[in-house]
């Protein structure tokens, strides 16, 4: 049976300082926590990669996808964003309005899924 892979894109809250100059380590966050119940549960099937980037909005995400997700051909991806798209409008005027948002979450998706047809989304909002 071949291994299956996971990626979690978003923000800090994906991120939850997990140390990128160790690819597969997963921070402290949700992803640690959801990788360890999946890798108990199904031994040897699954492995799991954080790509969440503190302080990162859609827009910045979508900047990484073919790095952070394309590259690692997942066969499921979560998305957990969109706090950054409205705080950074609060701190320096620099968020992202919600039908720009909305586009961009939708270009990560669609883009995804051209080239990744079989790819299992798991849409989650903060």
């Amino acid at each position: 049976m071949k291994m299956k892979t996971i990626v979690f894109q978003g923000d800090s809250i994906t991120d939850a300082t997990y140390p990128r100059q160790y690819p597969t380590e997963l921070g402290n966050g949700y992803v640690t926590m959801t990788s360890g119940r999946i890798t108990l549960d199904y031994p040897g099937q699954y492995r799991c990669f954080n790509r969440g980037v503190s302080g990162n909005r859609s827009v910045d995400m979508y900047a990484r996808i073919k790095k952070d997700v394309l590259n690692l051909k997942p066969d499921i991806l979560t998305v957990l964003i969109g706090v950054n798209d409205v705080w950074h409008e609060f701190g320096n005027g620099n968020g992202v309005e919600a039908d720009r948002f909305e586009k961009v979450y939708r270009m990560v998706i669609e883009d995804t899924l051209a080239k990744l047809p079989n790819v299992k989304f798991i849409l989650m909002e903060p």
